[in-house]
């Protein structure tokens, strides 16, 4: 029997209220995130909620989250990081969970303020031709900043990422420095501006793209060391 394998707590997408059915009260995970997780060496945990309220012992049990893309912000995601981020356990945000961080990150500086707004063109970042048999399409370039940790897991300064978003965060208050753009400006990385927390997020889709394999294996490695 394998044992000591980190666990990793998957934020559901969440269909809670959306219609008058109660049989419709769901949440969803996406498949490609599971796979992941269990390709680089961790367990991955389905947090469930009970009617959008969070259970603190399912969270305990979790070593590490990722916050998957989605559709929309709930308010109980920060209550999820909040629990994660004061634990100091480490964080993984991608699309959409990139861009909750940074409203958590705003939010902690108790500041009413809209950080998420639509993309002025959409040309680069929302391929809508992108289907089962096109999820490695590249989409566009993005610059690494080579002073920050994303750089240091990646080892290049330009890359080639996939693109599905239609919003993008205008910045991302003091718990984070941006340390990937894109040629036209948007938002596509970012990190803990501490060097002692595994806290980062990205706006394009690695759990689809092979070659970026090495940020889901860095982020199980440093939450396996938060297990031991």
């Amino acid at each position: 029997m394998t044992k000591n394998k980190p666990v990793i707590g998957i934020l559901a997408t969440s269909n809670y209220m959306l219609t008058n059915d109660t049989f419709q009260d769901t949440y969803r995970y996406g498949n490609n995130y599971i796979k992941k997780i269990v390709e680089n060496g961790g367990i991955p945990f389905l947090i469930p909620y009970v009617d959008e309220k969070i259970i603190l012992e399912i969270l305990a049990m979790c070593d590490g989250l990722l916050l998957p893309g989605g559709d929309r912000v709930r308010p109980v995601a920060f209550e999820v990081i909040d629990y994660f981020y004061k634990n100091k356990k480490p964080i993984f945000g991608i699309c959409l969970g990139m861009q909750t961080l940074a409203m958590y990150s705003v939010n902690q500086e108790k500041i009413a303020e809209r950080i998420i707004k639509p993309i002025d063109s959409l040309e680069h970042h929302w391929p809508c031709d992108l289907v089962r048999e096109t999820n490695e399409k590249l989409a566009h370039k993005v610059i690494v900043k080579k002073d920050s940790f994303l750089f240091s897991i990646l080892g290049q300064e330009e890359i080639m990422v996939n693109s599905v978003h239609r919003n993008t965060v205008t910045h991302v208050g003091n718990l984070f420095r941006v340390s990937i753009t894109s040629l036209d400006g948007i938002i596509e990385g970012i990190e803990s501006i501490l060097d002692d927390s595994f806290l980062i997020g990205v706006q394009f889709h690695p759990e689809i793209l092979p070659q970026f394999n090495v940020l889901f294996a860095t982020f199980i490695s440093e939450c396996q060391k938060n297990k031991d």
